[in-house]
This record gives structure tokens, C-alpha cells and sequence, in this order.
């Protein structure tokens, strides 16, 4: 027979949430932040700090000369095309609607939030970084301003 599930508490919760906030952060903090500052040296092809006064402290920029090379290819994969993103019709009644939706977010992607940029800035933040994050979002503003008048006659 099969155990019934145990409700937890919500400090119990709040224990296990913390738990994993601090096993991520933690993560991100000690080994991969040390990776990803590593790689930066590396990309701007800083010295090592164990040079030996004598010899030769040439360092080189093999890994910016990758990243660099490989960008215009990784760009041309995903920019050649007019549709960055393509809506397909479910049926002949779906066609007019579709080719609207694509329209729309490619004008949106591509004009509006200069779309070439943000995916060159996350494949590049990605190659060397290990990580390339885009974050979207909607924002709708209402924007309300007030005038204060006075000795004004009636009709002014």
C-alpha cells in the first residue's frame, strides 16, 4: 500500500527553499564565478600573475581570436534569414493571421529593440561567459502629468 503524502509546514518549506537558494548561489559564487572570470582574462588576454622576471611575458589571444571569428558565422546563422521568428498557419483561414504575427514580432524584434545587438551581446556573453541570457518583457506605462494654475480669470 502506498504512502499517503506527507503535508510540510511552512517553515519546513521555507528550510528547504533556503536550502537550495543558498546550494545555487553558492554554485554560482565559488566555481562557475571562477570560470567565468577566468575566461574574461583570458579573452582580454591579461597576464597570468606567474611571470618570472627575465622571460618573456608575451600571452596570447587565442580564446578572443575564437570568440571573434566564430561570432560573424553564429550571426550570419541567425540573422540571414528575414524571419527571425515565423508563425506557421493551422489552416487556409490561419494564413492572413500569420503572416501578421510574423510581421509584427519580427518588426518588434528587429526595429524596435535593435535585434541584431541583442543577439550579438548573448551569443558573445555566451562563448565567453558561459552563459548568454536575454530577458524580455513588457512594459505599459501610463504616464499622467498635472498643471497647476492660478489667478486666471473665468474663462482663461
Amino acid at each position: 500500500m502506498a504512502k499517503k503524502p506527507r503535508k510540510i509546514s511552512d517553515d519546513e518549506l521555507s528550510a528547504q527553499l533556503d536550502s537550495e537558494i543558498q546550494g545555487a548561489t553558492g554554485y554560482a559564487n565559488t566555481e562557475l564565478s571562477n570560470q567565468r572570470e577566468e575566461a574574461m582574462q583570458y579573452y582580454l588576454g591579461e597576464p597570468f600573475g606567474n611571470e618570472i622576471d627575465g622571460r618573456s611575458e608575451i600571452v596570447t589571444t587565442d580564446v578572443r581570436d575564437t570568440v571573434e571569428y566564430i561570432m560573424p558565422s553564429l550571426m550570419r546563422i541567425f540573422t540571414t534569414h528575414n524571419n527571425t521568428a515565423e508563425f506557421e498557419p493551422q489552416g487556409p483561414e490561419d494564413v492572413e493571421m500569420a503572416q501578421q504575427a510574423t510581421d509584427y514580432c519580427n518588426y518588434v524584434f528587429n526595429k524596435q529593440n535593435n535585434g541584431f545587438k541583442i543577439l550579438y551581446d548573448a551569443f558573445k556573453d555566451a562563448l565567453i561567459s558561459k552563459t548568454g541570457v536575454i530577458k524580455h518583457f513588457w512594459e505599459e506605462k501610463e504616464e499622467v502629468s498635472t498643471e497647476t494654475y492660478t489667478k486666471l480669470t473665468e474663462i482663461e
